[in-house]
């Protein structure tokens, strides 16, 4: 029973691998679930793989996160982050001591070099 508890999953420690879990259509369902005032369902899950049980799990978890920091997140599509909820996940990134986040502003790039160019984060 040793693989029954979810001690294994790890939060993301770059954005990129974040923005790939927010973007889990199960993890956009839990979070719009919870953001509609859906109850959990149990037997929802129960047909569905472990990943995408986590998934939905997480979903709801950091939307009620983000109702009891006072964030008004509406997230109606899918693959279009909104900016409270990237700042709050970057930041979580950011605390892990993840990188590719907008953690700190970064010293200016010399014009033309683009291998110092920081990473543009989109949604």
């Amino acid at each position: 029973m040793k693989d029954a508890v979810n001690n294994r999953i790890f939060g993301a420690r770059t954005w990129r691998k974040a923005k790939a879990v927010l973007r889990h259509p199960k993890f956009h369902l839990g979070f719009r679930d919870y953001e509609d005032g859906r109850p959990f369902d149990y037997g929802m899950l129960d047909g569905w793989p472990l990943i995408d049980q986590h998934r939905y799990e997480n979903g709801r978890e950091i939307a009620a996160e983000c109702r009891f920091a006072g964030l008004a997140v509406r997230w109606r599509e899918r693959t279009c982050i909104p900016p409270e909820l990237k700042e709050l996940v970057a930041a979580r990134v950011a605390a892990r001591g993840g990188a590719g986040v907008m953690a700190a502003p970064r010293s200016p790039v010399p014009a033309g070099d683009a291998t110092l160019a920081p990473s543009s984060i989109s949604p």
